[in-house]
């Protein structure tokens, strides 16, 4: 179904509502689905500092499956560490 489709069959049953105002709730749908499915696949890079484990991230990112550093998989850290690396810049 077309977007023009889905803005006319909301129009049949909401005649008030404006096209304007139908496509920015069809596309925040759209999003909110994406976001929930895991459909939107993306990777991005960032430096690592030697003996540093918390880095902060964009907003932009969602959900980290996994970390490579030179082509070799991190595992994923499970509870609390044992001791923290955190400055008075972090958390």
């Amino acid at each position: 179904m077309t977007q023009r489709e889905s803005i006319e069959l909301v129009q049949q049953h909401h005649p008030h509502m404006r096209e304007k105002e139908i496509r920015l709730l069809l596309n925040r749908a759209q999003d909110d689905f994406c976001q929930k499915t895991d459909i939107i696949d993306a990777s991005f890079r960032d430096v690592t500092v030697k003996d540093k484990r918390y880095y902060f991230l964009g907003s932009s990112i969602l959900k980290v499956r996994r970390i490579d550093v030179d082509n070799n998989l991190i595992p994923r850290i499970h509870g609390q560490l044992a001791e923290t690396d955190i400055d008075s810049e972090g958390l």
